[in-house]
């Protein structure tokens, strides 16, 4: 294990969209659970949001993991009570070694009860 590794401190829930043939000519998405991913989160820094804005998005955190993880734009990970959605991806080093990914915090979806009559 490499000293990176043994930073990567929690297992995060990855969630990806799938478009699937409905048999009529249209291609509904939906989301599916992925394998998930060793990792660690941390907020991002305030000059790292003002970057971010530069390019016009918006990043709260920065995700950290191995290199090898299947992650792309507009995947989940999440963790305790912590969704977040992929905004960009880089390979700080260029040496296959881990990924930086640029995340935006996302609210969960709630839904009201129909009251009964």
């Amino acid at each position: 294990m490499t000293v990176f590794e043994s930073l990567l401190n929690h297992d995060f829930i990855h969630t990806g969209r799938r478009r699937t043939p409905d048999g009529q000519g249209g291609w509904p998405i939906d989301e599916i659970e992925l394998s998930p991913v060793r990792g660690r989160i941390r907020p991002a820094s305030s000059s790292e949001r003002e970057v971010a804005m530069l390019e016009e998005r918006v990043i709260t955190h920065v995700f950290y993991c191995l290199a090898n993880e299947d992650i792309v734009r507009g995947d989940h990970l999440s963790y305790g009570g912590l969704i977040v959605e992929v905004e960009g991806i880089r390979e700080p080093s260029k040496s296959g070694e881990h990924l930086e990914i640029d995340c935006r915090e996302r609210q969960p979806e709630q839904s009201r009860e129909e009251e009964g009559s």
